[in-house]
Formats: C-alpha cells, sequence, structure tokens
C-alpha cells in the first residue's frame, strides 16, 4: 500500500523514515478524511514495543504520509529465514514485546488485524534487541480507503494475509482481538518450527486446512520437542474459540509454561 523511504527531519535533525501511501487509494475527501482519523489514532498509541508515528498528513499534491521512527535490525522474517528456526528462550524473548504491545493495544480497543513476521521488526542497538510491531491499524486503514464510500461496515470485506486469519476472520466476522491472538499462535508456531503449521498448495486449499483446523504436528519439523508444545498449539488453533488463550498475557503465559 506504500513505499516507505529513509528521510531527514530538518528541523529536529534526526533521521525518520516516511512512508508515502499510493496516490490511488487517496481518491477523495472523504478517503483524506479517514486517513486523517486512522493516523491519528495510530499516532496516539505509544508503546516501546510499537513503533512510533511522529506526525502524519497529506503533501500539497494530496498524497499522503506517515513519519515514523527510523528502525535498524531485521524483521522476524529475515530472521526465521536466516536461522532456520529460533529456540525457545529467543522465541519466548521476542514474543514477550510482541505480546506486550498487543495486550496494551487490545486495552484501548485497538485491533492489528495483520500480524505476521513482516510485521514484528526486531530493532537492535549496541547488544540489545527490541521487538517492535508494525502498521497498527494499516489494515483497518487499507479497508477505509478501498470499500465503497456507500458502504460502512466491519463485515464482509477480507483484509489481512491468508495464512494468519482466523478461521472468524476468513469467515467476514466483526473484528475482535481473537484475531490477533491466532496470528499470535502461527507466528510462534513459524519461530519455533521453521514451518507455517498449515498446509495447502493453493489459497483455497490454506483456507480449508484453516477452517477445518488441520495444524500440522510439531513433531513433523521437532521430533524431539516435549509433548507440552503441541499440546500449546492444540489450544491455540483450537476450532472451539474459547478454548484458545483469551489474551496476550494469557497467551504468552501459556506459551512461556509449555515451553519451559
Amino acid at each position: 500500500m506504500a513505499t516507505v523511504y529513509e528521510a531527514s527531519d530538518l528541523a529536529l535533525e534526526r533521521r525518520v523514515a516516511v512512508k508515502m501511501i499510493r496516490d490511488e487509494l487517496l481518491g477523495s475527501a472523504d478517503a483524506a478524511e479517514r486517513f486523517r482519523r486512522e493516523s491519528r489514532a495510530a499516532a496516539a498509541f505509544a508503546h516501546p514495543n510499537v513503533v512510533t508515528v511522529y506526525d502524519f498528513g497529506l503533501t500539497a499534491g494530496d498524497r499522503a504520509f506517515l513519519v515514523m521512527e527510523l528502525l535498524h535490525g531485521a524483521t522476524l522474517r529475515g530472521e526465521i529465514r536466516k536461522e532456520t528456526r529460533l529456540t525457545a528462550p529467543r522465541t519466548l524473548a521476542v514474543l514477550r514485546g510482541v505480546c506486550a504491545a498487543i495486550e496494551a493495544a487490545h486495552a484501548r480497543d485497538l485491533i492489528h488485524r495483520d500480524l505476521k513476521p513482516e510485521n514484528i521488526f526486531l530493532a537492535r542497538s549496541d547488544s540489545q534487541e527490541v521487538a517492535k510491531v508494525l502498521d497498527f491499524g494499516v489494515a483497518k486503514l487499507v479497508r477505509n480507503l478501498t470499500q465503497e464510500a456507500t458502504v460502512d461496515t466491519d463485515t464482509g470485506m477480507l483484509l489481512g494475509t491468508l495464512g494468519y486469519m482466523s478461521p472468524e476472520q476468513l469467515c467476514g466476522e466483526l473484528a475482535k482481538p481473537a484475531w490477533d491472538l491466532w496470528a499470535l499462535a502461527v507466528v510462534a508456531y513459524e519461530m519455533l518450527t521453521g514451518a507455517h503449521p498449515f498446509a495447502g498448495e493453493s489459497s483455497i486449499e490454506l483456507l480449508r486446512a484453516i477452517v477445518a483446523g488441520e495444524t500440522a504436528s510439531v513433531a513433523v519439523y521437532l521430533p524431539a520437542a516435549p509433548t507440552s508444545w503441541q499440546g500449546f498449539f492444540d489450544r491455540a488453533f483450537s476450532c472451539d474459540a474459547g478454548l484458545r488463550p483469551p489474551s496476550a498475557k494469557v497467551f504468552l503465559d501459556e506459551l512461556e509454561s509449555a515451553l519451559t
């Protein structure tokens, strides 16, 4: 939906990241107003594990932009590709920050809607590594900018990344925190095994596997993994949403118990 540039903030003399939204996503004054509203909400949410939004607005040519802190490091996707899989201690270290961000966001009634390794950045400075969640509110922003002007509903549109969408999200239900918790479980599974928990050679096959709860056993990739690992993912990917962890804090507590 955008191109990101490294830029200079001349007033404060600092390097920043500037995300320029695609021109075709802002084709009307109504869309521009929705962009301002969603950007204001994202900028108002400050957390150590969420990328900071410094500014937002429209250029003279009505092109939308976001100005954010410039991060140095790698995405979680890049780290998984580099390492194949992450150790249990490092998985927990990264997810502590991510879960803290999600817990804080849900307390403000903010739902990410598109959590995945590409949207988790491992920011590094000296010997420290801090997980930062990117693009809070972006999925909602895309929905608002691309839906018909006469439509005002949270249902009926699939926005997100298929492999990280819960069965409820795939069915077009109202957005809820459980969407993010399901995506967190997929991310945790990938970090530990280096593979995706649901198999499918096509989008339709992947969708069917998710809805049917056909999760690949952890033992397929890690034969020596304790049975507690599989027990955790059985709960996290249960077809009965009531059996899954009810919050990001509980999710982390149960994952930590399973891994240790």
